[in-house]
């Protein structure tokens, strides 16, 4: 299954469409959709740490997703966002997209906004693993387990 067409932009507001923009031969997708979440997406990140500084490849991407019918409150939703994030590297992986939630979650079997959706997309979009909800050792070896079985047959 490949991972919907959906605009962002990055909080130095470079645009990207993900998942084609997207750099790097594999991505990490964490899709937030509430503040709240942003506790469990920095979970992710750290539970995520031993994975990327053992596999230079994956880059990862915070993408909080909200409704459209947020778009005319952009420039102060993500100027929040940008003071509250002193790291320029962290800025630029920090994706905002503003979109229609029912698609989203139509395109992506997402059940419920209540929980962080995590995606790995291959150089081609392609979702080769997805989890949700907290970090758990379980889906740490579901996801470690993918990557090593792609590069074992690359």
């Amino acid at each position: 299954m490949r991972f919907p067409t959906i605009p962002a932009r990055d909080l130095e507001q470079t645009a990207y469409t993900l998942p084609d923009d997207l750099p790097g031969r594999w991505r990490i997708v964490l899709m937030p959709f509430k503040r709240w979440q942003q506790i469990v997406v920095g979970a992710w990140i750290d539970a995520l740490e031993p994975l990327t500084s053992t596999h230079p490849e994956i880059t990862v991407w915070e993408v909080p997703t909200l409704s459209s019918a947020w778009a005319p409150a952009r420039g102060y939703i993500d100027g929040g966002m940008r003071a509250g994030i002193p790291d320029i590297d962290v800025r630029r992986h920090t994706l905002t997209a503003y979109t229609t939630l029912s698609r989203i979650s139509k395109e992506l079997d997402v059940p419920s906004f209540e929980q962080v959706q995590v995606f790995l997309l291959d150089a081609h979009g392609e979702i080769a693993w997805r989890g949700s909800g907290d970090p758990d050792p379980a889906q740490a070896l579901a996801l470690a387990d993918v990557l090593s079985a792609a590069e074992a047959s690359a």
